[in-house]
């Protein structure tokens, strides 16, 4: 028997962060596949070790602006993976006008960080509700 699973849904509300936004919901894919789950985990696990061996090279005394260059570099790829891999749960909605673009989170994020730490933690949260929510059961 196959079994179809369907892709669950739920609203981020947009007036936790302000008022102003009432009314306003981004379409959050809270039951992602482990693989997807685990693409996270090893984006975040790869921005902290480069961050980490910038740190180093920078404290050393004889620190190569290249290798820095470099690092930074690396860490703008990994940057853009995470903006896909967000893009990607704000896009599964059947709704092609709820759908969330690459270029629309970086825009966010350049004009209002604290909203994108919002929407960021807030998927986070969802996800993690979910699972915690099946766990009950």
């Amino acid at each position: 028997m196959k079994f179809d699973i369907p892709k669950i849904i739920r609203p981020l509300e947009m007036s936790a962060y302000a008022e102003e936004m009432e009314g306003l919901a981004l379409q959050v894919w809270v039951n992602p596949t482990r693989n997807i789950k685990n693409d996270f985990t090893d984006l975040q696990v790869s921005l902290i070790g480069l961050r980490v061996d910038i740190e180093e090279l920078l404290a050393a005394e004889n620190a190569a602006d290249k290798k820095v260059e470099t690092l930074n570099k690396k860490v703008d790829v990994v940057n853009v993976s995470i903006y896909e891999w967000y893009s990607n749960i704000l896009s599964q909605s059947s709704d092609p006008d709820a759908r969330v673009s690459v270029d629309d989170l970086k825009e966010i994020e350049a004009e209002d960080p604290a909203l994108w730490i919002y929407i960021a933690t807030g998927i986070q949260a969802l996800i993690g509700e979910h699972l915690e929510g099946i766990r009950k059961n």
